[in-house]
């Protein structure tokens, strides 16, 4: 029983360290998307709302262009050194920046520096977010028990909507507290102030993680034999990735501002949904991961892909209905096929390649550049096709071609 206890506690230690980083890292996304109109008004002010709405998401998208730089350097730390070392050094570079942000002076306060100092930190937290995501899935899937790489794998995104949920219900509370006067004021610092706890956590889980990859001698740099000898698997994989995080980031950071926009909800109570999805996701994601390790990762993307086709648009019809239990009916469809859609991605991406000294590096580069330039665009992006097409529904189209490329592109992917 001692040692039936031990290996629990091992895979709680394993799970806890692999996962403390993703929740750290969309705790801050977050804030940013919680926060996007009072950082829009702080940092990009403007007569115009949807200019400093724009400036805001602009940021956002500035940190998290620079995931795919992060995730080749510290994809080649995990391959060519150790996963562990790759681990405790994008933490520490994660944590800095949002702990920064909380003492930035506003635009009032120095005029253009302000939301130049805001990008720059941004971009540095970017960096080491594109080694911090890839390091952390790499680790969990070739940790875990056989038979549930999947699941493994998924805890990843489990942290990063722990993280969201904490980020959200935070800032939630703290607007329900202060009111919106104070937060603009002086309470939007608190969020990136209190990022510093969960840091300290997070390394104190990491010191003492135990790392079984023994790097290779060879003088290979991994990211080129990857684009030289599995240029066709990485460029599937990529397609594939990208489709997951533009409907990931429409859900989770666009939406909101949407069903105010478009929907007619008021701030708390689009808040609040999206609280609820967030929360939902942490429900969904090691269900379906589960399923993923019993029929397998592609078959259950394949499936989902066709049901984001077919439903994305009557679920964004619903979302504008103005009837509150269709809107929740909505939205827990759409968080469900998103859970269906990443759950599988993570095992999938890092067993994509036989080449165990190349994995960190392939996953980290295809995860990073599609959360970072597509999933980081996202928001921007649909801002600006709704306000120039001026069709609510122009972010469900969208999302529904991306899923019909990724599944025409990846049908012939390997299988398990």
């Amino acid at each position: 029983m001692n040692q039936s206890l031990e290996v629990h506690r091992k895979k709680a230690r394993i799970i806890s360290a692999g996962i403390i980083g993703n929740v750290i890292e969309y705790y801050d996304f977050a804030i940013i998307g919680f926060m996007a109109v009072i950082m829009g008004q702080l940092f990009f002010p403007s007569n115009d709302p949807f200019l400093s709405l724009l400036g805001s998401f602009g940021a956002f998208a500035a940190g998290m262009i620079m995931r795919p730089v992060g995730a080749i350097f510290f994809g080649h730390i995990g391959d060519k050194i150790s996963r562990k070392y790759a681990l405790l050094a994008s933490l520490l570079m994660m944590a800095l920046p949002t702990f920064l942000i909380g003492f930035l002076p506003t635009y009032a306060q120095i005029g253009l520096l302000a939301p130049i100092l805001l990008i720059l930190l941004r971009m540095i937290q970017g960096f080491s977010v594109g080694g911090e995501y890839a390091s952390s899935i790499v680790y969990l899937v070739e940790s875990s028990p056989e038979g549930n790489q999947n699941l493994y794998g998924s805890f990843v995104s489990l942290g990063a909507k722990l993280g969201m949920a904490i980020g959200a219900g935070f800032c939630g509370w703290l607007i329900a507290y202060y009111g919106d006067n104070a937060m603009l004021e002086w309470a939007w610092r608190i969020p990136f102030w209190a990022s510093i706890l969960l840091a300290l956590f997070g390394l104190y889980l990491r010191q003492h993680l135990s790392d079984e990859y023994k790097a290779p001698k060879s003088k290979e740099i991994p990211i080129v034999q990857i684009l030289k000898y599995h240029r066709t698997a990485f460029y599937k994989y990529l397609i594939l990735a990208s489709a997951i995080w533009l409907f990931y980031y429409t859900l989770f950071i666009y939406l909101p501002i949407w069903l105010q926009t478009y929907g007619g909800l008021t701030k708390h109570i689009s808040s609040s949904l999206n609280t609820y999805s967030i929360i939902l996701g942490v429900i969904f994601i090691p269900i379906m991961a589960i399923i993923a390790d019993r029929i397998g990762s592609h078959k259950l993307m394949r499936y989902t892909m066709i049901a984001i086709a077919i439903l994305i648009i009557p679920i964004f019809m619903l979302l504008i209905s103005g009837d509150i239990y269709l809107v929740v009916f909505a939205l827990s469809l759409m968080t469900i096929l998103l859970c269906a859609f990443q759950a599988p991605i993570f095992a999938a991406t890092v067993n994509a390649i036989s080449h165990h000294e190349y994995r960190a590096s392939f996953t980290a580069v295809i995860l990073g550049s599609a959360a970072g330039i597509v999933g980081g665009t996202t928001p921007a992006l649909m801002t600006l096709l709704t306000k120039i097409t001026n069709e609510p529904l122009a972010p469900a189209i969208l999302i529904a071609l991306f899923a019909i490329i990724a599944f025409i592109v990846t049908k012939n992917i390997s299988q398990e």
